[in-house]
């Protein structure tokens, strides 16, 4: 029993002694691999490919027979936490990469010029072509101009005319009407819709040359005459001697009345002038213009010409001049365009306080010489409107209506060329004739006007006179003529188109016009010897001294 009893002890201690062997063998085999190997790969897998990082610990745990050892075995795997520590916290500068995006926002700037497409008009419009364009009351040259715009100047479109070709816009004025020719459209126009306008007040150019030729022959203003204006301080014995050799039995010459008193009350007086025009068997036309400070107003732009506040303090100087010179000086014109701002002072421009003015000095002048013939101011040709400008027609029909007729014998005007001839009307006419000469200066084009036309502003001032019940006067032209040899001048381009013949045969040509009308008096070509007297100042393109104009005058059958 003894010995029975000891052989399964025995085999107990075998089989413990192979388990203790085992678990040895086991022991050796699991603390091969170092924990340093493992994190170094960790460091390296980390910072290039973090997830097979993750997938390291799995990999040193995944030996089965671990689940069949005793508790104590399994304390081994403690070790497999290494490989997680051993990723550093520093992997997280990983997201430097993220910085790489940082760039997208240069993109951005390209975004603010979107905005460019907002320009687009969410009205129809126009956009002035010309320098300046006029606008006027109706669709077509025949209405009166109303205002003007500037070159580039954009105004809203109301309505169109029923053919197409005039836009009706507008203005701070009111409504008005310009050329489609001269104007770009812009946004969008199918919403523009036709409007009928009303027939112009007046009739057009060859009307009113029908009126003027059916209207009674004057009986007042004198005869025509040939005439031309002088320098009368610049060698006046030789200026004297070519108006006489060229036929002409009338001068005239401008009296500023701020050089004659210069102080209230203390005058002085052009004796030698009107002596020596005079004594030359010359008839005179004296134009007195340019108030003294003192005579002037408060109000008044003192670095340009201007009015007086008072007309008796201008009717007691041309009064005292007619008594002076009467039988010696035939006729005087009171003031000079003074529709133009910088003739009347930069004050307001108004018919009727000019009228005031005339008629004053109408009086003075004829209870002194009743035989003086008062010529009222020449007006300038002119569309531009207020206030540096009122249109020659608007404002002469308001002198009318202020009493115009009243106070004075002749009727004063100042019928330009530029480039233009003397029987070509104004508007379409004027524009056809430059664009056919290959004119650089395009003014008649731009601008449609009867200002640009010798023949439109004299039969257009007689047919107002008609209608006021005035024609039996006639018209003075104290100034009128073309210009040649452009001096460089700004505002004088036209007479850079104009050769000193073309000069010399519109001349001619305008005298023989007005002598046949049978409605104008003496007229003054402008000018003599300004050429001679100031010469390459603007005053001496018209000059004819030297010129053939000065030879087809002499010429000419009067």
């Amino acid at each position: 029993m003894t010995h029975r009893c000891s052989r399964p002890h025995a085999r107990t201690f075998v089989f413990a002694l192979v388990l203790v062997l085992l678990a040895l063998v086991l022991a050796s085999c699991r603390s091969k691999p170092t924990p340093a190997k493992p994190a170094q790969s960790a460091r390296v897998t980390a910072t290039t490919l973090p997830a097979k990082a993750i997938a390291v610990p799995p990999t040193a745990a995944a030996l089965p027979t671990a689940t069949a050892l005793p508790p104590t075995a399994t304390s081994l795997p403690t070790a497999t936490p290494a490989p997680p520590t051993s990723i550093p916290p520093t992997a997280t500068p990983t997201q430097a990469p993220t910085e790489t995006p940082m760039p997208t926002p240069t993109s951005l700037p390209t975004a603010t010029a979107t905005p460019a497409p907002t320009a687009t008009p969410d009205a129809a419009s126009v956009k002035v072509n010309a320098d300046i364009l006029n606008v006027r009351s109706g669709p077509g040259t025949a209405y009166p101009v109303t205002g003007r715009l500037d070159g580039g100047a954009s105004q809203k479109i109301i309505g169109k005319s029923e053919d197409g070709k005039w836009w009706q816009i507008a203005t701070k004025e009111g409504n008005g009407w310009v050329a489609g020719e001269l104007v770009t459209t812009e946004g969008p126009m199918q919403g523009v819709v036709a409007v009928k306008a009303a027939p112009p007040p007046t009739a057009a150019p060859q009307a009113q040359v029908a009126v003027a030729a059916a209207a009674p022959r004057p009986s007042g203003g004198g005869s025509f005459g040939y005439g031309i204006q002088i320098a009368p301080g610049f060698d006046r014995g030789a200026a004297i001697a070519a108006v006489k050799n060229m036929g002409f039995n009338w001068v005239k010459f401008q009296l500023p009345w701020k050089e004659f008193e210069g102080q209230r009350g203390q005058r002085n007086w052009p004796d030698d002038v009107v002596g020596d025009l005079n004594g030359n068997g010359l008839n005179i036309l004296a134009s007195i213009v340019k108030a003294p400070d003192w005579a002037r107003p408060g109000n008044t732009d003192r670095s340009v010409e201007g009015p007086p506040a008072d007309p008796g303090t201008y009717a007691s100087f041309v009064g005292e001049f007619a008594a002076r010179y009467c039988g010696r000086v035939q006729a005087i014109e009171v003031w000079n365009e003074q529709n133009l701002d910088y003739e009347w002072g930069r004050e307001p421009l108004d018919p009727a306080r000019y009228v005031r003015l005339l008629a004053a000095a109408y009086g003075a002048i004829k209870r002194a010489c009743p035989s003086t013939v008062v010529v009222s101011g020449a007006l300038t040709p002119t569309g531009a409107p207020p206030p540096v400008a009122m249109d020659d027609y608007i404002y002469l029909e308001r002198m009318y209506q202020a009493g115009l007729k009243n106070y004075a014998d002749a009727i004063g005007a100042h019928p330009s060329g530029f480039n233009v001839a003397p029987d070509v009307a104004g508007g379409a006419p004027a524009c056809d004739f430059i664009r056919g000469q290959g004119s650089l200066f395009v003014g008649p084009c731009n601008s449609p006007h009867h200002s640009w036309s010798f023949r439109s502003t004299m039969e257009g001032y007689r047919n107002i006179m008609a209608r006021y019940g005035d024609g039996n006067k006639r018209i003075w032209p104290t100034e009128f003529g073309w210009a040649a040899g452009w001096t460089g001048r700004p505002g004088y381009e036209y007479a850079q188109d104009n050769s000193p013949d073309e000069q010399a045969q519109w001349t001619v040509r305008a005298y023989q016009m007005m002598r046949n009308w049978g409605f104008v008096g003496p007229a003054f070509l402008w000018n003599l010897n300004y050429n001679q007297s100031q010469p390459g100042s603007e005053l001496a393109q018209w000059g004819i001294m030297n010129r053939p104009a000065y030879n087809w005058l002499r010429d000419m059958q009067k």
